[in-house]
């Protein structure tokens, strides 16, 4: 897990696939929406509530880049051995679901970036004091160095 403010994401390098991702931020004033495969954009504007236990997400493929765009939210975290599987592993959309509790929150602000790895169990959309809402952008970026057939290029 990595959590920092946007302006510092060229600080990092994990992959190769990480390293070509970044190129799309050249200025973060306009921030990508849309990119090609391998890459994944996902928007989302929503209203923060209690964090729902029944949403615990894990992904084995991607990283998840969570970017704050406005808003602030509360991230639950969790290990998979403190969870109760909802849902088999969905190869096609690298998605399980999981219920239990959070073991750890992270807050996330606008202009922050947190980037989770496989196997780094998470809910969105926690309240600080008020429900408020959030616009933010999810990224996935591949994370191991599978030729590229096996992640849908």
């Amino acid at each position: 897990m990595i959590k920092d403010k946007i302006k510092n994401i060229n600080r990092y390098s994990i992959n190769e696939y990480f390293d070509e991702f970044k190129e799309n931020f050249r200025d973060l004033n306009s921030l990508p929406t849309k990119l090609n495969p391998p890459f994944k954009a996902i928007p989302l504007e929503y209203e923060t509530g209690s964090l729902d236990f029944l949403k615990f997400e894990n992904h084995i493929k991607y990283i998840d880049i969570h970017l704050m765009v406005d808003g602030r939210e509360i991230i639950g975290l969790s290990e998979e051995l403190s969870l109760d599987n909802l849902t088999e592993y969905d190869v096609e959309n690298d998605f399980q679901l999981f219920r239990g509790q959070a073991m750890e929150e992270i807050a996330l602000h606008q202009g922050e970036f947190l980037l989770l790895f496989p196997g780094e169990i998470h809910v969105t959309g926690g309240k600080f004091v008020e429900n408020e809402i959030v616009k933010k952008i999810v990224y996935k970026v591949p994370f191991n160095r599978l030729n590229r057939e096996k992640i849908g290029n």
